[in-house]
């Protein structure tokens, strides 16, 4: 038996608790991580796979083979966890050009934008980023991060007010706690609370608000309602910035992302950060808005500053990913393979909230209950991701599904005959 938090649990019950494991009860800094020792000690003993991931043997694709740590094999799985919606981790055109140019051009870019970090390969993906989107320019970063830490870092000031979702992805919360402005979060996706804030503090910010929403939600799944948005940008003289890191090359034309999506044209005020490492299959961020803002941002967003940037081999893949995205059938292959997840799921009695993209939640509630089933989907052969407090709020623990384009009707079969096994098994439904 053992003792966590004044609960006594068995072999088959052990609760992930990233809340205990943060915080020290006073002021040593190495207080809390001689105690999460204990923790993950436990974790390990008990073959979980929430907080060490098992190291994976072969490219991200629907299909996986990774090390079983506990064993000391290889063991095949079908990838459910991945951000890689397109496939395009293996692209052939993506890798064989990638290939090329590291022959001709080395695997760094030898410094940042600002010295000697910028070539041609760079500037014709910012462009091709740019017309994707609908926009005059971008500026690429190391990462999605760095991208939204960059603008809000670059843009805001302490006597500015950024106005939040409170679903928000933690680099935008990051990068506002670092500029210094007021915060203030709205109620997730809800119009009535974003008007109350704007209109209650327009007189003290005038044009100094900026509105920051993620346009497809990484945890829900769900899509900002851009439209409502953009009509209160424009009432209230804000900005408004999207991030597009599960947008782009997911939903919109071609996936042009969510302005495509809702058919909107005109993007003046608007900010759009994203990411190369979802559907892009790639690493990198980046950030797409009028030639005026970019301009100011290559100079005082402090993340593209000081980071060196892009190799050109990844941005000549991601120039072949864009090809792709516009030239096969990969966006619609995913919407097709999730919404048939979706409606069996549903049928089965899960509760997915109102996700509307390759991103399913599938909520669990109980984190005792899906720290167990970690070891129970990884036993039988499925690879998923694992949502605890306080990513999300307590009990809405959750299991994180994403699909993939090259999933077979095979591939999604079986994973909704694991999941009612599962289910039954811990009474998430009935029959």
């Amino acid at each position: 038996m053992y003792q966590f938090k004044d609960k006594t649990m068995t072999n088959t019950e052990f609760k992930i608790d990233f809340f205990a494991c943060k915080n020290s009860k006073g002021t040593s800094i190495l207080e809390k991580v001689n105690a999460f020792q204990e923790h993950i000690a436990k974790h390990e003993e008990m073959g979980l796979n929430v907080y060490i991931k098992p190291p994976m043997l072969s490219g991200s694709g629907r299909e996986v083979a990774v090390l079983d740590r506990f064993i000391g094999k290889p063991k095949q799985m079908l990838m459910f966890g991945s951000d890689n919606y397109l496939g395009a981790v293996k692209s052939v055109a993506s890798v064989n050009i990638s290939l090329e140019v590291i022959k001709s051009h080395g695997v760094g870019s030898g410094g940042v934008p600002l010295h000697s970090g910028t070539n041609i390969y760079q500037n014709q993906l910012e462009k091709a980023l740019a017309n994707l989107a609908g926009f005059d320019e971008t500026m690429l970063f190391s990462s999605g991060f760095t991208a939204n830490t960059g603008a809000i870092l670059g843009l805001a000031r302490a006597d500015n007010l950024l106005i939040y979702d409170k679903l928000n992805s933690a680099s935008l919360l990051d990068g506002a706690i670092l500029s210094g402005a007021t915060i203030k979060r709205y109620s997730h996706n809800d119009m009535s609370s974003l008007e109350n804030i704007l209109s209650e503090n327009f007189e003290q910010y005038g044009g100094g608000m900026m509105i920051v929403t993620d346009g497809v939600f990484s945890i829900d799944g769900d899509i900002a309602n851009i439209p409502q948005m953009i009509n209160l940008a424009s009432k209230y003289n804000a900005l408004l910035l999207i991030d597009e890191a599960h947008a782009t090359g997911v939903i919109g034309d071609k996936g042009a992302g969510t302005l495509s999506h809702f058919g909107v044209t005109n993007t003046e005020n608007i900010i759009i950060t994203g990411s190369l490492s979802k559907a892009f299959g790639l690493v990198g961020g980046y950030i797409t808005a009028s030639k005026k803002i970019i301009d100011y941002l290559r100079i005082y967003a402090r993340s593209n500053m000081y980071s060196s940037s892009l190799p050109p081999n990844i941005c000549m893949s991601a120039m072949e990913v864009i090809k792709y995205m516009q030239e096969s059938d990969a966006i619609e292959k995913v919407t097709a393979n999730s919404i048939y997840l979706k409606e069996k799921l549903v049928a089965m009695g899960y509760n997915l909230l109102d996700t509307s993209t390759p991103i399913i939640p599938v909520i669990i509630g109980d984190e005792y209950i899906l720290t167990n089933l970690s070891k129970d989907l990884f036993d039988q052969g499925i690879y998923v991701n694992y949502i605890f407090p306080p990513a999300v709020p307590p009990r809405l623990s959750r299991l994180r599904i994403s699909v993939i384009s090259s999933h077979t009707k095979a591939d999604l079969n079986r994973l909704l005959s694991v999941m009612e096994r599962v289910g039954k098994k811990y009474k998430l439904i009935t029959g």
